[in-house]
């Protein structure tokens, strides 16, 4: 492969990768995709869980479309590409 074809290459594979930025409880976070899951959350703010039965509350704002709101499980939501919030409390099992 000659260097040009390389360069193109990365050139189209940047294109298809997306770089977003999201705040996930005060710290700028990275994701490849605008639509964030409930999990997607989770996992970015807290890449290894308190405990397995631990229950987690995730709300979000200046997102895309809805612009403001909380995820249940499942649930998503299409962010900006940059600056949606979003907050990951551990609120336990009751």
């Amino acid at each position: 492969m000659s260097e040009s074809t390389a360069a193109a290459t990365g050139v189209a594979d940047e294109k298809h990768t997306k770089k977003i930025q999201i705040i996930v409880n005060g710290e700028p976070k990275v994701v490849e995709t605008d639509i964030v899951s409930y999990e997607q959350g989770v996992r970015v703010a807290y890449p290894t869980p308190p405990s397995p039965d631990t229950l987690f509350t995730v709300t979000f704002r200046k997102a895309k479309e809805p612009k403001e709101g909380s995820l249940a499980p499942g649930g998503t939501v299409e962010v900006k590409k940059e600056g949606t919030i979003f907050n990951v409390k551990a609120t336990g099992k009751s």
